[in-house]
């Protein structure tokens, strides 16, 4: 192919062939730094990317050059970026004249933001016609993980028995190189697992908690929490003892936490003269009621601690009959016909007359 010449005369001037494109160069602590070039192959074309690496927290200056063809007829440089808010965040521009060279310098202390961002130093040369010639650089920022986060692949809670997966996600360069689980139940932290991805299968109430995940690559680490809200009908529990009067004591745990009713032959029981009733809340998952009953029982008279919630119910009953036994000259009743819960509910209780 044959070259093709051109030539520019101007006043004082002479000017063969075109300008040739500005240079960009990086430099960290006065360093040139070394350009990583990439050969992507895409239909037999190949494509070549040259990228700077620094890490974040450098401070770096980006320095385009061109050279002055013309000294009564300068030329002008000027920087653009994408995203293109990256110029307008803490960089310093300086611009100078160095004998035949015409050098403008970004200066910045680079982030994660700057990351695969394009900077382009553009140069327009004011010869017989204007002549722009332009040059772009991307950097390739390393960092440590940053926008961790965790979460439950359940909408807000999972139901006692059923698997559930907590996952975990990291923004990182180089990449995250490893996921740990912890519980933070635990002091010292240990352990759950390693991976992005946690699992639990059959889950039960002591799943529940909160699980933090640390992203790490070689640059640090980074954490991030996610609760896990198993939630499961009411278990209870049930206990009586008569001395002057009858006291019961039923604990109910559940998730959402449940309420508590007694019940005496099917009617529900309030404070009244010779009822008393306290309820207490026992953590965000359990509540207990004492009941107090200042009068006597008959053969026929069923008591029941009833606890709901969303999930489910549960219940404990307990007849009271005459059994009696002779110790000497004392004379007592023994334990009372226990009926089974509602629910799989395991009652221990007793009542003595």
């Amino acid at each position: 192919m044959m070259e093709i010449s051109v030539t520019f005369l101007l006043t004082g001037c002479l000017i063969q062939d075109s300008p040739p494109e500005p240079t960009v160069n990086l430099f960290k602590d006065q360093q040139k730094v070394t350009e990583v070039k990439k050969v992507k192959e895409v239909k037999e074309v190949k494509e070549v990317t040259e990228v700077k690496e620094v890490k974040e927290g450098s401070s770096v200056n980006l320095r385009c050059s061109t050279k002055i063809f013309c000294s009564s007829r300068p030329a002008n440089l000027t920087w653009s970026s994408s995203p293109e808010h990256l110029l307008n965040e803490s960089v310093t521009q300086q611009q100078r004249q160095e004998q035949t060279e015409l050098i403008s310098d970004l200066i910045f202390t680079v982030t994660h933001r700057h990351h695969l961002a394009n900077f382009t130093c553009t140069v327009t040369h004011q010869l017989q016609d204007q002549v722009t010639k332009q040059e772009t650089r991307t950097l390739r920022v390393q960092y440590a993980p940053k926008n961790t986060s965790a979460h439950v692949n359940a909408s807000g809670f999972v139901l006692e028995g059923r698997s559930v997966t907590l996952s975990c996600s990291s923004d990182a360069n180089p990449p995250v190189l490893n996921y740990i689980w912890y519980r933070d139940t635990e002091e010292p932290l240990k352990p759950v697992q390693s991976g992005q991805n946690l699992t639990i299968s059959n889950t039960d109430p002591t799943h529940s908690g909160r699980y933090v995940c640390t992203a790490q690559n070689e640059h640090g680490t980074q954490n991030a929490s996610v609760m896990l809200d198993v939630q499961f009908a009411p278990k209870i529990s049930s206990s009586c003892n008569k001395s002057s009067v009858i006291t019961c004591v039923c604990e109910a745990h559940g998730n959402p936490s449940p309420k508590l009713e007694w019940r005496r032959s099917g009617n529900v029981l309030t404070n009244s003269t010779n009822t008393f009733i306290r309820n207490e809340t026992l953590g965000s998952t359990s509540s207990k009621s004492i009941l107090t009953i200042h009068q006597p029982l008959t053969d026929t008279d069923v008591l029941q601690c009833f606890s709901a919630n969303t999930l489910g119910t549960a219940s404990a009953s307990q007849r009271f009959h005459p059994v009696t036994r002779t110790s000497g000259t004392e004379t007592q009743e023994g334990i009372p016909n226990l009926q089974e819960p509602d629910k799989t509910t395991h009652l221990d209780s007793y009542c003595l007359k």
